[in-house]
Formats: C-alpha cells, sequence, structure tokens
C-alpha cells in the first residue's frame, strides 16, 4: 500500500481514503457510516497480524458524497446532527479547545510506548501533574433529555448521542472532551466490525484531541433495554473551574 498524500493510498492501481484521510476532510464517524457504509477495501500489514486492518474507501465515492452534500471534494464535511440537550447550543456540541489554549489548563502528557504497535488514535497512558484535580464519570449513555433511548438497533448513532452526554457531562464539571485522560468504550457486540464502527464515532470526535487513553470492550449486554454503547470517563478538571 502506498501513501498518495493528504490520507490518500494506492493499492492496486487505485486511490483510496483512509479513516484517517476521511477525517482531515472533516468527516465524522457517523457521516463514513451513513454516506459510505462498508469500507471498500481492508489493507492488512502482514508485518503485524495483530493490527486491526486499515478501512480504505475508493476516492470516487468519497468525492462524490461530499458532492452529494454540496462540499466542494475535500472541503471540510459538515457534522451529523445530534439530539439537542438543554442549556446546549447544538453548534457548539463539537467545539473543543485543546488544553494549551485553557488558562489555568493542567499538564496532560500523552504517552505511547515506542516498542509497542501505534495504537489508533488513542495513547497508552495519559499522566498529569500532582494537584491535579480530577473527576471520576458515570458512563454515558445513549438517551434524550426526555430518558428515552436514541438510536434503536443502530450503535454509531447511539456512539453519537453517548459523545454528546459525555460532553455535557464535561461542561457541567467545567472540563471538555480535551481534558479526557481515559475512557473505557463498551459496545454491545461480538463483532469487531461493530466495535470499529463505534470507534470511528469516538475517533471523529475531540477524545482524540490529545489523544485520550482509551480500551475498547465487547459486552454481552448493558443496563438499559435495547443500550448497546455506554462510555466511562475520568477528565482533568482546569484551575479556571474549580
Amino acid at each position: 500500500m502506498a501513501r498518495v498524500g493528504r490520507g490518500e493510498h494506492e493499492e492496486d492501481g487505485r486511490r483510496y481514503v483512509s479513516l484517517a484521510g476521511l477525517r482531515m476532510r472533516g468527516w465524522a464517524g457517523g457521516m463514513v457510516h451513513r454516506l459510505l457504509g462498508p469500507p471498500d477495501r481492508l489493507s492488512v500489514n502482514p508485518r503485524v497480524r495483530a493490527a486491526p486492518p486499515v478501512r480504505l474507501y475508493r476516492v470516487e465515492r468519497v468525492e462524490a458524497a461530499e458532492r452529494g452534500r454540496g462540499l466542494r471534494p475535500g472541503r471540510t464535511a459538515l457534522p451529523e446532527k445530534v439530539d439537542a440537550l438543554p442549556n446546549r447550543p447544538l453548534d457548539d456540541r463539537r467545539v473543543v479547545r485543546p488544553p494549551s489554549s485553557i488558562s489555568g489548563a493542567p499538564m496532560i502528557r500523552r504517552v505511547t510506548a515506542p516498542a509497542l504497535f501505534p495504537p489508533p488514535t488513542y495513547s497508552h497512558a495519559s499522566v498529569v501533574e500532582a494537584g491535579t484535580k480530577l473527576a471520576f464519570l458515570a458512563g454515558s449513555v445513549p438517551l434524550d433529555a426526555q430518558g428515552d433511548l436514541v438510536g434503536e438497533g443502530d450503535p454509531v448513532r447511539q456512539a453519537e448521542q453517548v459523545i454528546a452526554n459525555l460532553e455535557e457531562q464535561l461542561r457541567q464539571i467545567g472540563s471538555d472532551l480535551a481534558h479526557v485522560l481515559a475512557t473505557d468504550v463498551y459496545v454491545v457486540s461480538q463483532e469487531t466490525s461493530v466495535l470499529s464502527a463505534v470507534w470511528e464515532v469516538v475517533e471523529a470526535s475531540g477524545l482524540s484531541t490529545g489523544p485520550h487513553s482509551s480500551t475498547l470492550i465487547g459486552v454481552a449486554c448493558l443496563g438499559y433495554s435495547g443500550q448497546l454503547v455506554e462510555i466511562t470517563a475520568t477528565a482533568a478538571i482546569p484551575e479556571e473551574a474549580r
């Protein structure tokens, strides 16, 4: 597999865009699932058998989808709609400031062990300085403000709502996705393709700003009827919010 540029790859004379390339073009995880569906090719690194395959999408299909949304190919795509939560403007939902731009922000060091296979958009460890105030959040679930399940039977839609709810939890304590240190992502499935689709939503969110440390886990069931996704998180709180 040869890299062409801007997240593009060439295999067998065809050009493809990877998930990383789609993120560079402004695609959110839910958009990939809805507009492109399954990948056109899975590229496996023969030297690292345990590594997940790289999901590739043909450039022609990506550009056609962008034109269908009235965008110039390669330009930033608009995020999918997420059910509104009280006191939270929808357009502000995905705006995340990096820690360095926030006054009094704690120092967060993200660590990736060079001897290990590079993780896809997460860190092996997150380290904070002594005295940093931490918050341990309850699991974020795919319910709207009325307590109704969002995205019944659709793990990607549920993941989008879980991220939106997690942002609201963080806002209430004066933090944000960029200050999340670690998460556990639970998905009701034994299929790696389903877990990968949910992870695409996580990758497209502000959680990948750091990026945070994370574990993706397939489970048999979760607490609410019909629930397919839940995310627990530990976050640092900037001094200005204390």
